[in-house]
Formats: C-alpha cells, structure tokens, sequence
C-alpha cells in the first residue's frame, strides 16, 4: 500500500490536501489501457473520507490524485 497527500488547490478555511491510499501499481504492457485501482481517501478539513475505484493508463500519483478528487466531486465514492 502506498500513501500520498494530495493538494487539490482549494481552500475551506484551511487548504484542501487529500491523503489517499492504494495498492502498489503494476500495469502489465497488454492490460495497460484499462488499470484500475481502488483508493481510500480521507479530506481532514471537511470531514470526510470514502473509497473509489478509479481507472486510467497512467496510474501514477497525480493521475491517481486527480482521478479520486473528480470521482469524490462527483459524489462517486462510498462513504467510510
């Protein structure tokens, strides 16, 4: 599992930073257009915290950061 914070560039009294968890990223060279991962985010600032599964075929952190951000934007995740 791997953890990053990611700022989202928003402010709610305090700045928005994202601290997401995941497991370890491998794509394999056949599979790699379609990875899919699931995340656990937590937002300290608003209190809030849920897991979403996200996809791309660039599965790096910032891809990862602002793919949970649109999926939790979107109201697309589940509560924790």
């Amino acid at each position: 599992m791997k953890t990053i914070k990611y700022e989202t560039g928003r402010d709610y009294g305090a700045p928005q930073v994202l601290e997401i968890t995941f497991p370890a990223v491998t794509t394999d060279p056949i599979d790699a257009v379609f990875v899919s991962v699931t995340a656990i985010f937590t937002d300290a600032v608003r209190g809030i915290s849920g897991t979403v599964t996200v996809f791309g075929n660039d599965a790096n952190e910032a891809s990862i950061g602002r793919a949970v951000l649109a999926e939790y934007d979107a109201g697309r995740y589940q509560a924790n």
